[in-house]
Protein backbone atom coordinates (compact mmCIF):
# COMPACT_ATOMS: atom_id res chain seq x y z
CA UNK A 1 0.00 0.00 0.00
CA UNK A 2 1.68 3.20 -1.08
CA UNK A 3 2.77 5.52 2.21
CA UNK A 4 -0.05 8.07 1.44
CA UNK A 5 -2.78 5.60 1.52
CA UNK A 6 -1.44 4.21 4.66
CA UNK A 7 -1.14 6.90 6.14
CA UNK A 8 -4.92 7.87 5.60
CA UNK A 9 -5.59 4.72 7.31
CA UNK A 10 -3.54 5.18 10.63
CA UNK A 11 -5.61 8.20 12.52
CA UNK A 12 -8.03 6.36 13.50
CA UNK A 13 -5.46 4.41 16.32
CA UNK A 14 -5.93 8.08 18.47
CA UNK A 15 -7.68 7.86 22.09
CA UNK A 16 -7.61 11.47 22.71
CA UNK A 17 -9.24 11.07 25.66
CA UNK A 18 -6.26 8.66 27.79
CA UNK A 19 -7.10 5.53 30.50
CA UNK A 20 -5.04 3.80 32.22
CA UNK A 21 -4.31 0.50 29.99
CA UNK A 22 -4.74 -3.08 31.41
CA UNK A 23 -3.25 -5.97 29.95
CA UNK A 24 -5.07 -9.65 29.58
CA UNK A 25 -1.83 -11.05 30.31
CA UNK A 26 2.40 -10.47 29.72
CA UNK A 27 2.73 -9.46 25.87
CA UNK A 28 2.76 -11.72 23.38
CA UNK A 29 7.05 -10.70 22.58
CA UNK A 30 7.10 -12.73 19.49
CA UNK A 31 3.96 -10.95 18.30
CA UNK A 32 5.50 -7.58 18.86
CA UNK A 33 8.93 -8.67 17.90
CA UNK A 34 9.60 -6.27 15.05
CA UNK A 35 8.50 -3.35 17.06
CA UNK A 36 11.28 -4.06 19.72
CA UNK A 37 8.73 -6.40 21.88
CA UNK A 38 6.18 -4.35 24.08
CA UNK A 39 9.11 -2.22 25.66
CA UNK A 40 9.99 -1.28 22.24
CA UNK A 41 6.50 -0.66 21.02
CA UNK A 42 6.14 1.52 23.90
CA UNK A 43 8.95 3.68 22.76
CA UNK A 44 7.60 3.84 19.32
CA UNK A 45 4.51 5.15 21.01
CA UNK A 46 6.00 7.80 23.79
CA UNK A 47 7.90 9.31 20.29
CA UNK A 48 4.59 9.29 18.21
CA UNK A 49 2.80 10.99 20.84
CA UNK A 50 5.59 13.53 21.31
CA UNK A 51 5.49 14.35 17.58
CA UNK A 52 1.97 14.89 17.18
CA UNK A 53 2.06 16.95 20.52
CA UNK A 54 4.17 19.33 18.72
CA UNK A 55 2.92 18.73 15.23
CA UNK A 56 1.50 22.49 14.44
CA UNK A 57 -1.62 21.17 12.23
CA UNK A 58 -2.74 18.58 15.23
CA UNK A 59 -1.06 19.60 18.40
CA UNK A 60 -4.27 21.36 19.68
CA UNK A 61 -6.43 18.09 19.54
CA UNK A 62 -3.69 16.87 22.48
CA UNK A 63 -3.33 20.07 24.39
CA UNK A 64 -5.60 19.05 27.71
CA UNK A 65 -4.41 15.30 27.23
CA UNK A 66 -2.61 13.38 30.00
CA UNK A 67 0.72 12.37 27.95
CA UNK A 68 1.87 9.95 30.25
CA UNK A 69 -1.66 7.87 30.19
CA UNK A 70 -2.15 8.76 26.86
CA UNK A 71 0.90 6.89 25.75
CA UNK A 72 -0.03 3.85 27.78
CA UNK A 73 -3.29 3.85 26.36
CA UNK A 74 -1.70 3.85 22.78
CA UNK A 75 0.83 1.00 23.52
CA UNK A 76 -2.13 -0.57 25.18
CA UNK A 77 -4.41 -0.16 22.19
CA UNK A 78 -1.41 -1.11 19.00
CA UNK A 79 -0.40 -4.22 21.68
CA UNK A 80 -4.02 -5.44 21.07
CA UNK A 81 -4.55 -5.08 17.84
CA UNK A 82 -1.09 -6.85 16.60
CA UNK A 83 -2.40 -9.65 18.94
CA UNK A 84 0.43 -9.16 21.24
CA UNK A 85 -1.81 -10.32 24.65
CA UNK A 86 -2.55 -6.53 25.77
CA UNK A 87 -6.45 -5.43 25.98
CA UNK A 88 -6.98 -2.53 25.16
CA UNK A 89 -9.49 -0.73 27.88
CA UNK A 90 -10.51 2.51 26.87
CA UNK A 91 -13.74 3.75 25.25
CA UNK A 92 -14.96 3.08 21.46
CA UNK A 93 -12.87 5.75 18.41
CA UNK A 94 -16.29 7.17 18.15
CA UNK A 95 -16.82 8.08 21.58
CA UNK A 96 -13.65 9.33 22.49
CA UNK A 97 -13.80 11.75 18.80
CA UNK A 98 -17.29 12.57 19.34
CA UNK A 99 -17.74 16.33 18.37
CA UNK A 100 -14.07 16.63 17.86
CA UNK A 101 -14.48 17.51 13.98
CA UNK A 102 -11.73 15.75 13.07
CA UNK A 103 -10.86 16.55 9.16
CA UNK A 104 -9.41 14.05 6.71
CA UNK A 105 -6.23 16.54 6.51
CA UNK A 106 -6.04 16.13 10.66
CA UNK A 107 -6.24 12.19 10.27
CA UNK A 108 -3.56 12.76 7.47
CA UNK A 109 -1.28 14.36 9.71
CA UNK A 110 -1.56 12.06 12.59
CA UNK A 111 -1.06 9.03 10.01
CA UNK A 112 1.85 10.77 8.69
CA UNK A 113 3.39 11.01 12.53
CA UNK A 114 3.03 7.43 13.21
CA UNK A 115 4.72 6.32 9.98
CA UNK A 116 7.47 8.91 11.33
CA UNK A 117 7.80 7.20 14.40
CA UNK A 118 7.59 3.50 13.00
CA UNK A 119 10.59 4.44 10.51
CA UNK A 120 12.64 6.24 13.44
CA UNK A 121 11.94 2.62 15.15
CA UNK A 122 13.43 1.13 11.84
CA UNK A 123 9.99 -1.32 11.85
CA UNK A 124 10.38 -2.59 8.66
CA UNK A 125 7.52 -1.59 6.08
CA UNK A 126 5.77 -5.26 6.49
CA UNK A 127 5.04 -5.03 9.87
CA UNK A 128 4.37 -1.24 9.54
CA UNK A 129 1.61 -2.37 7.67
CA UNK A 130 0.69 -4.87 9.66
CA UNK A 131 0.11 -2.08 12.28
CA UNK A 132 -1.79 0.07 9.65
CA UNK A 133 -4.53 -2.46 8.44
CA UNK A 134 -5.26 -3.38 12.27
CA UNK A 135 -5.73 0.08 12.80
CA UNK A 136 -8.10 1.38 9.61
CA UNK A 137 -11.39 0.02 10.28
CA UNK A 138 -10.99 2.49 13.11
CA UNK A 139 -11.06 5.52 10.86
CA UNK A 140 -14.87 5.07 10.09
CA UNK A 141 -15.53 6.54 13.92
CA UNK A 142 -12.60 8.84 13.77
CA UNK A 143 -13.45 11.13 11.00
CA UNK A 144 -16.78 12.13 10.82
CA UNK A 145 -18.70 14.49 8.20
Amino acid sequence: MPRRLRSLAVFACLAIVPLAPVWAQAPNEPALAAFGGFEGLARITNDFVGRVQKNPRIGSFFKDADTERLQAMLADQFCDVLGGGCKYSGKSMRKIHEGMKVTTADFNALAEELQNALDAAAVPSSQQNRLIAALAPMRRDVVQP
